[in-house]
Parts: structure tokens; C-alpha cells; sequence
């Protein structure tokens, strides 16, 4: 897991927004953006989605092919995966 290091300043800018129920954005701590979640949107993906999460918006897709063995070795397929991902 990754490390994150903050300045004191930054440690009492958080402490205080929890305190007095801010957020940088105006909303309270208690309120959510609203969330959408469509899947199958990309028509050539074994697998796709979008989500949007306020002004954030993210289309993942995914596409997997599985490998015929090759003659010498009968019980090694292989697997390839593709991960493509928008954020706009």
C-alpha cells in the first residue's frame, strides 16, 4: 500500500474540515454525490462500464481471448487480457 505524507497544515485543514462538517466542494461530510453505473456499453469488449461519481466520469473496457494449446504441450493454453479506461 502506498505511503502518503502530509504537511501538518494539511493534517489541521482535514482535522477542521471533520470537525465543522466541510467539505472543500461546500457539501457536509454525511452527503454523497450521486453515482451511476452503466455496464455493457462498448459493444466490441467481452466486458465494459461507465461510471460517473459527480463530475468525474469512467469508461473501462475489457476484452480476453483464450489461446488454443500448442501441439507439444496439449494441457498449456494461455489467457491475454486487454484493459483499456477513460477518465473525463
Amino acid at each position: 500500500m502506498a505511503t502518503v505524507v502530509l504537511s501538518e497544515a494539511e493534517k489541521l485543514y482535514i482535522v477542521h474540515g471533520v470537525q465543522e462538517d466541510l467539505r472543500v466542494d461546500g457539501r457536509g461530510c454525511e452527503d454523497y454525490r450521486c453515482a451511476e453505473v452503466e455496464t455493457d456499453v462498448v459493444s466490441n469488449t467481452s466486458g465494459s462500464a461507465r461510471v460517473k461519481l459527480g463530475d468525474t466520469d469512467v469508461l473501462v473496457g475489457i476484452k480476453a481471448e483464450m489461446g488454443t494449446p500448442k501441439l507439444e504441450k496439449p494441457d498449456e493454453g494461455y489467457l491475454e487480457f486487454y484493459v483499456d479506461w477513460l477518465v473525463y
